[in-house]
């Protein structure tokens, strides 16, 4: 007996690892059971870990906290649109609560999209934990749907395809399960048949299709999330439409078969879209621009570790630009004239060449930073370097000597580390003085003389340029990685910035607020001075009018005994007058008028800025509040004649 009782555990303990192994066996991939050639196709891995960390952080915090209903409510949405919104609302707050629904996106999620004809197909997947595959198991048994769910199973090729309605809301599903994986799709949107085609291998799997391999081959190999969209399966309709807008910019959308976007999490988030390229489909110039190399990026040695926001690119040609202008203006003859008379006007003043003197000393690199705005005087002035390559700096230099020995105000020089800065006085207040200067093999031109000198510090000593902030550093941008172009924004600061702006032009619209109340003050006073003068003139008028017809009225014998000239005379003054006082009249009468069109303006005005000033304080800095839990982000771009890559990174 004791034997049997063992025996029993020990087959016991054997199912269950057995079944324990059978659920926890390396996962099924996911375009292992799709079919080829998706329109859309869209994977993300830990989908609820994403989902808590952005309604956990700062950032989701103040967007959950913005009043969205009363904000639509304010700009004069209708009452449909904000009831849909409340309505969407509620229903993502009840969805994301489900706690079936949070486990089933515990793993991975998946969504593919394919057209076929005019219809298409959906495909929802779900990874499934242990326990979801359990509960999943156990729901196919005990079919504990309700009284108001009907379920219906189908066999097919050896899988169940489970059909279910929902009665109450005329909804149908349908699901399949492949080992790990949920499929499910809506009943006229997709058929689960062909999901089981796949994995039995009646069909090619996505995992074949070529398109798709060009974006994943590119994509973050350990990547968290990957989107594909194949472009050349949209309607002819929507690419006629992008084709009108692209041709005359070098491309059609044929240029562009395919897109991808992949997604990898860690201290530095990293978001890579990736462009397909097509050259056949795309003009000669744009193939000139394609075929420019990478390049090392040397200019962060010139920026200083101040700077809130950085540009560079390494393939402006200036010269293939300035053939493009033309041929561009050239659609438009009359402002084609105006732009060449300035041009001449302007090549005449400073005896120069545009063509021939400006642009060949001028190199392909073109960048620039911002390193605060300046709030304290009229109006924001910002604190702005901008760089570009020289060719030939003899040239340059010579063309400036040109170009300043015609200026119309006065160029001062200063030497700093021995190099020269020559810049002009601004008279409107303090580090308003623009200018430039030569360093190593670029020309600087600052709003102020104080950058040219912060930059000259920074080339000069490493430790005093973003060279040795640890953004650039994780964003790997000064290790010699080569780019066509790079952005770098301190995303905390320039949010604290751009509230510092707001600020300003929250003071400025509450004094154009103040501004249209003291004129609807005054405009009333004025009012009621032209309602009195309006009466005035009528009672003027009336007792005018009631003379003259005195004098018309007047029997005859009474004329008679009076000169005829005087009466007449009379009648004539009396006539004038009359005429004079309703000429007043229309004239208060307009003015009125007048005042009124002026004072509805300001007031149109006073709440244009007063929605502004709400819209602003409940919608836009909410948001940049938020973003100042974001410390920094990178834009990098990378391109040849077959893809083209942007790099976002987010610390």
């Amino acid at each position: 007996m004791k034997n049997k009782i063992i025996l029993a555990v020990i087959i016991i303990l054997a199912v269950i690892t057995g079944l324990l192994f059978w659920f926890q066996r390396p996962g099924l991939s996911v375009e292992r059971v799709l079919p080829s050639h998706p329109l859309v196709f869209a994977r993300l891995a830990h989908v609820q870990e994403h989902i808590n960390q952005v309604t956990r952080s700062d950032f989701g915090k103040n967007i959950a906290a913005i009043d969205l209903p009363d904000i639509l409510n304010r700009n004069n949405f209708s009452s449909k649109d904000i009831g849909d919104l409340k309505r969407w609302q509620e229903y993502l707050v009840k969805f994301g609560d489900n706690p079936y629904i949070k486990k089933l996106l515990d793993k991975e999620a998946a969504v593919a999209v394919y057209r076929q004809g005019g219809s298409y197909q959906v495909f929802v997947i779900f990874r499934l934990t242990l326990s979801t595959r359990i509960a999943e198991f156990l729901g196919q048994v005990f079919h504990h749907w309700g009284d108001d769910v009907s379920v219906r199973g189908q066999k097919y090729l050896g899988r169940t395809i489970n059909h279910i309605l929902f009665k109450r809301q005329g909804l149908g599903l349908a699901y399949v399960r492949i080992r790990d994986l949920l499929i499910v799709a809506p009943e006229s949107l997709g058929h689960l048949e062909d999901v089981v085609d796949v994995y039995r291998h009646k069909h090619g799997p996505l995992q074949e299709d070529l398109s798709f391999n060009f974006v994943r081959r590119n994509a973050y190999p350990t990547g968290d999330g990957l989107v594909f969209v194949n472009l050349n399966l949209f309607s002819d309709l929507w690419r006629g439409v992008m084709d009108s807008k692209l041709t005359p910019l070098g491309y059609q959308t044929a240029a562009f078969p395919v897109c991808g976007l992949s997604y990898m999490s860690g201290a530095v988030s990293k978001y890579k879209i990736m462009v397909g390229i097509d050259e056949k489909f795309v003009s000669s110039g744009m193939q000139k621009v394609f075929a420019c190399p990478a390049l090392a990026n040397d200019t962060l040695k010139l920026v200083p570790a101040s700077a809130i926001v950085y540009n560079w690119g390494g393939c402006y040609d200036l010269d293939q630009s300035w053939v493009s202008a033309k041929q561009k203006l050239e659609e438009y003859p009359e402002l084609a004239r105006g732009v060449v008379k300035f041009k001449h006007r302007v090549e005449k003043h400073f005896h120069i060449n545009i063509r021939k003197d400006v642009l060949p000393v001028l190199g392909h690199e073109i960048g620039g930073y911002l390193t605060d705005v300046d709030m304290q005087g009229t109006y924001p002035f910002p604190r702005l370097l901008v760089f570009v390559k020289i060719h030939d700096r003899p040239g340059a230099e010579r063309l400036l000597d040109k170009l300043t020995h015609n200026s119309v105000v006065l160029l001062q020089n200063e030497k700093y580390n021995h190099v020269d800065i020559h810049y002009i006085s601004l008279p409107l207040g303090a580090n308003m003085d623009p200018g430039y200067s030569f360093l190593g093999d670029y020309l600087l031109m600052a709003t102020t003389r104080q950058l040219l000198k912060r930059s000259i510090d920074a080339y000069d000593d490493s430790l005093r340029s973003i060279v040795s902030d640890d953004a650039v550093e994780q964003f790997s941008l000064a290790n010699g990685g080569k780019f066509h172009s790079v952005t770098l924004m301190k995303t905390s600061e320039l949010s604290r910035r751009a509230q510092d702006f707001l600020g300003w032009v929250d003071k400025y619209l509450s004094g154009q607020v103040s501004i249209a109340a003291t004129y609807k003050q005054d405009g009333a006073n004025k009012k009621q001075e032209l309602d009195q003068a309006i009466a005035d003139k009528k009672a003027e008028l009336v007792l005018a009018q009631k003379k003259l017809n005195q004098l018309k009225e007047a029997p005859l014998l009474e004329k008679s005994l009076d000169d005829p000239a005087l009466v007449n005379g009379a009648i004539e003054n009396l006539t004038r007058e009359e005429k004079s006082i309703r000429g007043d009249i229309a004239d208060y009468i307009e003015q009125k008028e007048g005042l009124a069109r002026l004072l509805e303006n300001y007031a149109l005005g006073a709440q244009s800025a007063k929605l502004t000033m709400y819209n602003m304080e409940n919608l836009i800095f909410p948001v940049l509040k938020g973003l100042e839990s974001i410390d920094a982000q990178a834009v990098t771009i990378r391109f040849d004649d077959k893809i083209l890559e942007t790099e976002f990174l987010v610390k």
